[in-house]
């Protein structure tokens, strides 16, 4: 069996998967693009795009080190009849990150902190309990089951949408409106598709007017014109956000919007840190390992994305 691991670089954790997978097929690794896939069994990547896959004759899988599945050709994919599985290795680390957002957010810690700096107590600011709120969770996934278990430990009563999944122990709406007025805080971690794009605009931040949101799924879900206009007017109490449109590429010095989100103070701004825990590569590698190791010995693969619906 061939199988090709495409890297950007090879660093430890590749080099263990690599050498594992040595030893029960013929590995061969290359750089993000300009590979080969022809007689390829399966595939290890971040992205794959459609003018690679013309070369693919055998493929039959393909696996990510990652969540998101944005950057793979899957039309493509689901005509050929390969699967992609992903990785939710990092789940409960993204998850206690959107509730550490939420703490800071409400809590107004960073506000407080760039106060203090210069010698203001903020004498008439008050801050609010995430635990006196009521929470809406928009994506009910790996990563908002891990937020879930979070809140429901805290004894944050919690809300989600109702999307024919099994529910234990949370409250469900049919419809977002819905979510929005039940909820005095939103948590998304919706994945990028064409229906997730502009979730979030004017009409529906009208119905969170005094309310919260924090933001650790894909950045296009939200307008942020319509989200930057709420915050301005103070219509929305406040905003957490870890994942934007822009996503700097290099130590370039690079804001996170053409919007002035940094002059407001509603506002906690975050650099897509969500999933960089310490130690969360090597989590995301060795799933993989795992995953593709179970199923080259025939076991049901783990993860398997539904091409259709991009998630």
């Amino acid at each position: 069996m061939n199988i090709l691991l495409s890297v950007d670089k090879l660093d430890d954790s590749f080099q263990k998967l690599a050498s594992s997978l040595n030893e029960v097929a013929n590995v061969t690794v290359v750089g993000l693009d300009g590979y080969d896939l022809t007689d390829v069994d399966i595939f290890i990547g971040k992205k794959l795009g459609e003018a690679e896959l013309k070369w693919a004759n055998k493929l039959k899988a393909v696996f990510t080190y990652k969540t998101g599945v944005d950057e793979f050709a899957l039309n493509t994919l689901r005509d050929m009849g390969v699967i992609l599985c992903n990785s939710h290795a990092n789940s409960t680390y993204i998850a206690q990150y959107a509730f550490a957002l939420a703490l800071a957010l409400t809590a107004r810690v960073v506000e407080f902190d760039k106060n203090l700096r210069q010698g203001n107590w903020s004498p008439q600011l008050n801050w609010k309990s995430l635990f006196n709120m009521k929470v809406g969770l928009v994506g009910y996934g790996g990563i908002g089951k891990e937020i879930h278990k979070l809140l429901k430990a805290n004894g944050i009563q919690t809300y989600t949408l109702s999307r024919g999944k099994t529910y234990e122990d949370i409250n469900t709406v049919d419809t977002l409106i819905e979510l929005c007025e039940a909820t005095d805080l939103l948590i998304l971690s919706l994945p990028k598709t064409p229906e997730t794009n502009d979730m979030f605009n004017a009409e529906i931040f009208a119905h969170l007017k005094g309310k919260y949101i924090v933001n650790v799924g894909r950045g296009n879900c939200i307008d942020e014109e319509a989200l930057y206009q709420s915050l301005e007017k103070g219509e929305l109490s406040g905003a957490a956000i870890d994942t934007w449109r822009l996503k700097s590429k290099s130590e370039t010095k690079l804001f996170p919007s053409k919007k002035h989100f940094e002059k407001l103070n509603n506002v906690l701004l975050s650099p897509h840190k969500a999933m960089q825990v310490a130690d969360g590569h090597d989590k995301y590698v060795m799933d993989v390992l795992d995953n593709v190791l179970g199923y080259i010995n025939g076991q049901p693969p783990r993860n398997v994305v539904d091409l259709s619906k991009g998630y």
